[in-house]
């Protein structure tokens, strides 16, 4: 386990250890956006669990893709009464340092456009935009021009 100046304890887990927080995610984001920005549980994920150093208590988890160019990591999740503890600090300072120590190439992490304090966080931890992802829903769509039936 690999304590962080926060205090905060972060480790490698198994899936069966993240998946009550990965229910707690998908709840929350279910509820304020109607769908996760990311799987709660990527399929081929490594995890990582934080935990409280005094209880054991599961306080948030990273979830990571290996890839020939890196590892992409998403979604990071912290419990809501862990937040503003350092929790995500912790997780992706270890993250980078499992990255350094495994030559993994790039640690990539998605973040929402409208996520303001989510870019100001990643950019303190070293983080810079290296390109833009769009998307288009059905809902964003624009419409198609009618066909003039004559």
């Amino acid at each position: 386990m690999t304590p962080t100046p926060s205090g905060v304890q972060v480790r490698r887990a198994r899936i069966e250890e993240i998946r009550p927080l990965a229910a707690e995610y998908r709840a929350e984001q279910e509820s304020l956006y109607g769908t996760p920005g990311n799987p709660p549980l990527p399929q081929g994920g490594i995890f990582w669990l934080a935990v409280d150093p005094d209880d054991d208590r599961p306080l948030g988890y990273a979830a990571g893709t290996l890839r020939p160019t890196g590892c992409t990591i998403g979604p990071i999740f912290a419990r809501a009464d862990a937040r503003r503890r350092g929790v995500g600090e912790a997780l992706l300072v270890t993250i980078q340092q499992w990255a350094g120590q495994t030559r993994v190439p790039v640690v990539e992490i998605s973040v929402a456009a409208d996520n303001d304090a989510g870019q100001r966080f990643l950019e303190a931890l070293g983080y810079v935009p290296r390109r833009v992802l769009m998307s288009l829903t059905p809902a964003g769509a624009r419409p198609v021009p009618a066909q003039d039936p004559t």
